[in-house]
C-alpha cells in the first residue's frame, strides 16, 4: 500500500464545511499551505536518515562517508561504483596489509576498466589480480626479479620490499616533455602520464595505507604492454628487471648513459 504524504491525507480528516468543495475552497487551501510544510519537513528528514546509507541517500553524501571510512575514490569513479566500495568498507579493513586488499584497492581506483595488478615481492613471489577478481600467487623458482643487485647490493637483505605493476587500461602516455609540446613543470600534470599530481599523490596515499605495515613499496610501474613482467619469465630476460633499476640510467660502457628500465611503462615513487 502506497504511503499518503499529509497534503495527500487532509481531506480524510477536515470536516465537510473545511473540504475543498466548489466555489468554497479557501479554507481549504490555507489547511493545505500548512501541511506541505509537514512533507517539506518529513522528506528533509527522510533524506537525512537515507544520506547515512551509500547508494541509498543523496550521492553528495558520499564524499564525507568515503573520508571517514578511509576509502580513496578514484578519478573516473561513477557515484555508483563509489558507493558499492564505501558499503564493503568492513572488507577492506578486515584484510588491510595483505596483497590482495592492496591489489583491489588499486584496481577499484582505477575504475572503470579493472586493470590488471600484480604485487612482486623481492623474493620472487608474484600476486597476480586479474580483472575478473581471481587472485594467483606464483613464487619464481629461481628468483627472476632482480631490481637493484648492482646498483644497490646493500639492499639484498630489504625482504619486506615489494613492487606494484598495474596493467591497461589506465592513464594514457602523456609523450615527451618540454617546450614542443608546451606541458611545464608545476602545471599540475605528472610527468609522461596523462594523470594530476593530486592523482598520483592519492595513489600513493592509497598504497600507504593499505599495505603491510611491515613492507615498504619500492616503486609502482605503470605498463603499457600486457604482455611485460611476466611472472614465469626466466631470471634475465628481455625486459625483465637486471639489477640495474635502481636508478634511472646505467652505464653504455662507453662512459655515456642510456635509460635503464623498459621504455614501455611509467614508474611512479611510492
Amino acid at each position: 500500500m502506497a504511503k499518503l504524504s499529509f497534503r495527500e491525507s487532509l481531506r480524510r480528516y477536515v470536516p465537510p464545511w473545511l473540504s475543498d468543495r466548489p466555489g468554497r475552497i479557501a479554507s481549504f487551501r490555507f489547511l493545505y499551505g500548512i501541511v506541505s510544510i509537514l512533507d517539506a519537513g518529513a522528506e528533509v528528514l527522510m533524506q537525512g536518515v537515507q544520506a547515512r546509507y551509500p547508494g541509498l541517500g543523496t550521492p553528495t553524501a558520499l564524499p564525507y562517508i568515503g573520508r571517514d571510512r578511509r576509502i580513496f575514490r578514484g578519478p573516473q569513479q561513477s557515484d555508483a561504483a563509489y558507493a558499492a566500495e564505501l558499503v564493503r568498507w568492513l572488507e577492506y579493513w578486515r584484510g588491510a596489509g595483505n596483497a590482495y586488499t592492496l591489489a583491489l584497492a588499486l584496481q577499484t581506483f582505477l575504475h572503470p576498466g579493472a586493470p590488471r595488478v600484480r604485487i612482486v615481492t623481492r623474493s620472487g613471489v608474484w600476486h597476480t589480480l586479474a580483472p575478473d577478481g581471481e587472485l594467483t600467487q606464483t613464487r619464481a623458482e629461481p628468483n627472476n626479479w632482480d631490481w637493484d643487485s648492482q646498483t644497490h647490493p646493500d639492499h639484498a637483505g630489504h625482504w619486506s620490499d615489494f613492487w606494484i605493476i598495474v596493467y591497461p587500461p589506465h592513464f594514457n602516455d602523456a609523450g615527451d616533455w618540454g617546450a614542443s609540446d608546451g606541458q611545464t613543470w608545476g602545471a599540475g600534470e605528472a610527468f609522461g602520464i596523462s594523470a594530476s599530481t593530486g592523482t598520483i599523490a592519492s595513489l600513493q596515499r592509497l598504497v600507504q595505507q593499505w599495505k603491510g605495515a611491515h613492507t615498504h613499496c619500492v616503486c609502482m610501474i605503470l605498463a603499457y604492454d600486457s604482455a611485460s613482467f611476466d611472472p614465469a619469465a626466466a631470471p634475465g630476460a628481455l625486459g625483465m628487471p637486471d639489477g640495474r633499476w635502481g636508478l634511472w640510467s646505467k652505464d653504455d660502457g662507453s662512459g655515456g648513459r642510456v635509460k635503464s628500465r623498459r621504455d614501455d611503462a611509467r614508474y611512479v615513487e611510492v
